[in-house]
C-alpha cells in the first residue's frame, strides 16, 4: 500500500460533509460518515456528475446530475436513476479507495 496525504485534517471535515481534493493528480471526494472517512472517485461513472456536489445521507451519496445513489464505503449502486433495481441497470459502481486517519490527517491509498 502506498498511503498519500490529502492535506485535510479530519477536524476540518464535519460529519456528513463531502470534500473534493486532488492527490497526486487524482481528483477524489472525501466523505465523512460519523468518525469514518471514505474516499472515492470524484466523477459519477454514469454521466460525469461531480460527486462532491452531491448529497450525503449516512453512507448514501446521491449524484447531483441524475440521482444515482452510491454507497461511499463500497462504491455499490444503491439506486439507479432509471428505477432499475441494482445490480441490473445502466450505472456502474464508483471506484473507492482505502482511507485512514493518521495523526489527525486524512490519508488515502491510491494505485
Amino acid at each position: 500500500m502506498t498511503w498519500k496525504r490529502t492535506g485535510v485534517a479530519v477536524s476540518a471535515l464535519a460529519p456528513g460533509a463531502l470534500l473534493e481534493v486532488v492527490v497526486d493528480a487524482t481528483t477524489i471526494v472525501l466523505a465523512r460518515v460519523g468518525p469514518l472517512v471514505f474516499a472515492l472517485d470524484a466523477v459519477c461513472p454514469h454521466i460525469g456528475g461531480l460527486l462532491g456536489d452531491g448529497t450525503l445521507a449516512g453512507r448514501r451519496l446521491t449524484c447531483p446530475v441524475h440521482g444515482a445513489v452510491f454507497d461511499v464505503g463500497t462504491g455499490a449502486v444503491l439506486a439507479d436513476p432509471f428505477g432499475v433495481e441494482p445490480p441490473e441497470g445502466g450505472v456502474s459502481p464508483v471506484t473507492v479507495y482505502p482511507a485512514r486517519i493518521e495523526a489527525g490527517m486524512v490519508e488515502v491509498d491510491l494505485p
